[in-house]
């Protein structure tokens, strides 16, 4: 279970990667904010940077719930061991 949710947990952090660096090329390059503004401008609210901020933010949040969760689990596994 644990391991699943790592794997999908990488995979979140690989498209918050890529979505950054779209954003990114997307404000440094002059010719690609002119064909999207001309042919899909909805695209700008989504490249304008704030997406790439907020999808990091979850990101971070993630995180830390992830790791609560794994925490978690091997206290939950290895318990508080008792002499009989």
């Amino acid at each position: 279970m644990i391991r699943g949710k790592i794997v999908i947990f990488l995979q979140f952090v690989f498209i918050v990667l890529l979505v950054y660096a779209l954003s990114a090329e997307y404000q440094s390059n002059q010719y690609q904010q002119s064909w999207v503004s001309a042919y899909v401008p909805w695209l700008q609210y989504l490249l304008n940077g704030y997406m790439a901020a907020a999808l990091i933010g979850i990101l971070l949040g993630g995180t830390f719930m992830l790791v609560a969760d794994i925490s978690r689990n091997r206290r939950r596994k290895g318990g508080l061991k008792t002499a009989v």
